[in-house]
């Protein structure tokens, strides 16, 4: 583990009533991951002054970590886990500066990374959206960290085994890039385009939250810039890539942005396409994982999608989304565990 009192002395962060930047963090149990990605941020972000705002929807431990390492991180106490969308909107109504910059937690900055976003409101001046080049540890752009706006002909294309998404995933980060959407893990937003847009959509809980915005963005009329020299590591939600609650999440937040945007008959479409998707994939990796460990995984990433298309059907709707499913489960598990002989 790595010591916080190191990065603490190393800390210059610029102080002004006014900064350039603001920086917006939501932990959820991310102390393993919280300090090499704030201890990065001034090597960063050289050229302008910045604040750095934190917010834990975990169990409170990362806020700890964060409140001891870095007292210059201005830290919103816990509201529970109040989602990634609710979460940024809070940090962001505490938010001074010109531009705002979502950074996850997992990610680790390489030098001038900010620098480069900056630098690139001049250079890329009719944008309203700037983000990096996220890599996965070896380096190469980060496939894991694809976004993509949602459309039936790339939830088709995945039953084709040629996602859309993943072939263009890395196109265009030789060089800056006109990008259609940017990954709400390293992006930085016009201050003024942020509030227009109201922020994020708290419909939303995890995942499809920054698709969403730029979607909405780009209707008005917005555009937005990947910068080839902002660049960073990003160890992917410090969890598995393809692990069964991910995926359950991925897919709840893709029926969310489509009960949001569009007609009933295309919803039911996206609803049949990810359904089939995942069937598809838990039933080559149950067929073929024996001797393909990747594929047993996949299997198991898709499992709940397959199996229990009620859990994530409805997206976030709060009677019959996946959140409230769940909570149903947790209770009628937390009801048998209390009365195991189910005596009244």
């Amino acid at each position: 583990m790595v010591n916080g009192s190191e990065f603490q002395a190393s800390m210059t962060q610029v102080k002004t009533t006014s900064p350039k930047i603001s920086i917006l963090i939501v932990g959820y149990n991310s102390a393993e991951h919280i300090l090499p990605c704030i201890s990065a941020i001034p090597k960063a972000c050289t050229q302008s002054s910045y604040e750095t705002l934190f917010i834990d929807n975990g169990d409170g431990s990362t806020e700890t970590l964060v409140a001891g390492a870095f007292p210059e991180v201005t830290i919103l106490p816990g509201l529970g886990n109040i989602g990634f969308a609710a979460a940024n909107n809070r940090l962001a109504d505490l938010a001074t500066g010109e531009y705002l910059l979502l950074l996850n937690p997992d990610v680790v900055l390489k030098p001038s990374a900010i620098d480069a976003l900056i630098s690139a409101t001049s250079s890329h001046a009719e944008a309203s959206a700037w983000g990096g080049v996220t890599l996965d540890r070896n380096g190469n752009p980060d496939l894991g960290n694809r976004v993509h706006i949602p459309s039936l002909r790339e939830l088709t294309s995945r039953l084709t085994g040629r996602s859309r998404a993943n072939h263009g995933a890395i196109q265009g980060t030789a060089k800056d890039t006109k990008v259609p959407v940017l990954s709400g893990s390293f992006a930085m937003f016009a201050r003024n385009a942020w509030d227009k847009a109201s922020g994020m959509d708290e419909r939303y809980f995890l995942y499809c939250e920054e698709v969403d915005l730029f979607y909405r963005l780009a209707a008005e009329g917005h555009s937005f810039w990947r910068i080839t020299e902002a660049r960073a590591y990003h160890d992917i939600g410090h969890g598995e890539l393809i692990s069964h609650t991910r995926m359950l999440y991925r897919a709840a937040g893709t029926m969310q942005f489509a009960r949001i945007h569009w007609n009933t008959l295309r919803q039911w479409l996206a609803f049949f396409l990810i359904w089939a998707g995942a069937l598809q994939r838990l039933l080559i990796g149950r067929l073929l994982g024996a001797w393909t460990p990747h594929l047993a995984n996949v299997a198991n990433g898709h499992r709940d999608i397959a199996l229990r298309p009620t859990l994530w059907r409805y997206g976030y709707d709060p009677e019959r989304g996946l959140l409230r499913q769940l909570e149903a489960q947790n209770d009628k598990v937390s009801a048998r565990s209390s009365n195991p002989d189910g005596k009244q």
